[in-house]
């Protein structure tokens, strides 16, 4: 077996990478905004900064609870919204796959799966293309053939021989060239 990965590793780094930054801003943007619910400048009368001190104590732990609710909620809210859009580049293909699988189990063999360039599980959907055609190709070749045995007189036998060394060889010449894999 190969060691061809379904999802390219460039994709899997940047949706990381992405994924990090996203978690960063929202950190960055609730704690800046933390910052601006206790900066209380403090000077003036010494009762001033008492009330100052005081508001701030009583408040600090409504601003944190706060503050944590909204990064749960955002990061919750896009961490969502970011699989569900990853899940959808790859979902879709596989939802593909199946459907076609299901068709040629059932003896038809569907023209090409078009997949979005962004798929991630385009390689597979490209391997499954070849795979229809050749088996199309195979599967005419075979009714074909069957055709021709029914309507054969014996002196026929040769060209129907012959007839059966191409497919033969076509299916090898699928083989060799990566068909299997």
């Amino acid at each position: 077996m190969s060691s061809q990965k379904s999802i390219k590793l460039s994709f899997s780094s940047a949706f990381q990478i992405k994924y990090c930054l996203v978690i960063l801003v929202v950190f960055f943007c609730a704690n800046f905004l933390l910052y601006l619910l206790v900066n209380k400048a403090l000077g003036g009368s010494y009762l001033e900064n008492l009330q100052t001190l005081y508001f701030l104590d009583q408040n600090l732990p409504l601003y944190l609870s706060l503050i944590a609710f909204l990064q749960i909620f955002f990061i919750v809210f896009l961490t969502l919204i970011i699989t569900l859009l990853v899940s959808h580049q790859i979902a879709g293909p596989i939802f593909r796959y199946e459907e076609v699988l299901g068709q040629i189990a059932a003896g038809q063999f569907p023209e090409q799966i078009v997949t979005r360039a962004t798929d991630q599980l385009k390689p597979m959907v490209d391997s499954l293309n070849d795979l229809t055609t050749f088996s199309r190709s195979v599967y005419g070749n075979a009714q074909a053939l069957s055709e021709n045995i029914e309507t054969s007189s014996a002196a026929d036998f040769e060209a129907l021989r012959q007839q059966i060394l191409k497919v033969r060889e076509s299916m090898g010449a699928f083989y060799s060239e990566g068909g299997n894999q």
